[in-house]
């Protein structure tokens, strides 16, 4: 841990360096390093930009954000999370498979099929007590290090594409290689359909798709469209067996180190990054969908009695994850579904409502 901590340190003090970043002198604003994996195509950009405007004009300057992309200060979920307790890294965000690394439990959240549809969805994620729930959690679980500011979506719906054959029912994944994240959940819905998970780096999967390494991957349109993938793949079944969930963290220590009236624009600021990335996601979904058209890509939308046959496929797992988290699994499961429950009611209402 020592060694990996002061090679980010010095790939830190570099970075700021050849950015023309001052690192000593007088009295200076206080900076805050963001960073993404994704490159500048990414939600996540447009929602940095929107940060970093906000929490600079609100602050007269007093707090000033640094954004880097891709993977300058660190490469992954588990040495971003490492740069964070290391004061490198400020703001950070991650799907649910990366928090993984410091909150197990989140993978609840990864249980295919969970979400119904993109306004629950944003209900759900948007839920005050849900995220009150989820930020003591993951405070307890990093000792008081690592601290959840918002959560959003980076991508909206996981679906199968591969290059091989449609997919009309979960019986056609069979025999079918799929590129995965290192998730059991995830995982183990591939092998369950007959499918043959393999774990690879996102900078890797283009590669794998391209040389037959893998048949297909499990990501959503507009990732496909980001990373070319249809150059390599053509056949793309909507089943939205996940929805991308997101979530920007701040170091807790240097959150604590501002004033509270900065720290009041910091969290109005991350509020902001998750509309933006709520709201931008279906445009960028425009562009992706006719990318893969115009390259020749097939869609299927399976039929209702087809969404059953895969929907069933969800409780075996979420047992599997009850057995596997214990008491932490249940718990986790607890809140989420009830935060599900209070999402259904909310938007179940307005919809009446609009409808009268």
């Amino acid at each position: 841990m020592t060694n990996t901590l002061s090679k980010l340190k010095r790939a830190a003090v570099a970075s700021l360096l050849s950015a023309g970043i001052a690192l000593s002198g007088a009295a200076q604003a206080t900076e805050l390093n963001l960073v993404f994996l994704a490159n500048e195509e990414d939600q996540e950009y447009d929602a940095a930009l929107v940060f970093k405007n906000y929490v600079e004009s609100r602050t007269g300057g007093e707090v000033s954000v640094n954004i880097f992309v891709g993977a300058q200060l660190c490469g992954s979920a588990n040495e971003c999370f490492d740069a964070m307790r290391a004061g490198v890294v400020d703001v950070y965000t991650a799907t649910a498979g990366g928090v993984a690394g410091i909150y197990p439990p989140i993978q609840g959240m990864d249980i295919p099929y969970s979400f119904s549809d993109d306004r629950t969805a944003e209900a759900i994620l948007t839920d005050p007590e849900f995220a009150g729930f989820l930020r003591e959690e993951i405070l307890d679980a990093t000792n008081n290090g690592i601290r959840l500011m918002s959560m959003t979506q980076t991508g909206g719906w996981r679906n199968f594409a591969n290059g091989t054959r449609e997919i009309r029912s979960p019986a056609d994944v069979e025999g079918l290689r799929f590129r995965t994240i290192e998730s059991e959940i995830q995982q183990r819905l591939v092998r369950e359909m007959g499918g043959s998970p393999t774990p690879l780096p996102w900078l890797e999967v283009y590669t794998a798709l391209q040389t037959g390494v893998v048949d297909g991957t499990k990501n959503s349109i507009s990732d496909i469209a980001n990373m070319n993938f249809q150059e390599t793949i053509n056949y793309l079944t909507l089943d939205g067996h996940a929805y991308m969930a997101s979530m920007w963290f701040m170091g807790n220590e240097k959150f604590q180190s501002l004033t509270p009236e900065q720290q009041q624009v910091v969290a109005d600021g991350a509020a902001m990054m998750s509309m933006v990335q709520f709201g931008i996601q279906p445009r960028k979904e425009l562009d992706a969908y006719a990318k893969w058209i115009e390259s020749g890509g097939e869609i299927y939308t399976p039929t209702e009695d087809e969404m059953a046959e895969f929907r069933s496929f969800a409780e075996p797992i979420r047992d599997w994850y009850l057995d596997n988290f214990g008491a932490d699994g249940e718990r986790f499961l607890a809140e989420f579904e009830a935060a599900q429950a209070r999402a259904e009611e909310r938007v179940g209402a307005d919809r009446a409502s609009a409808l009268r």
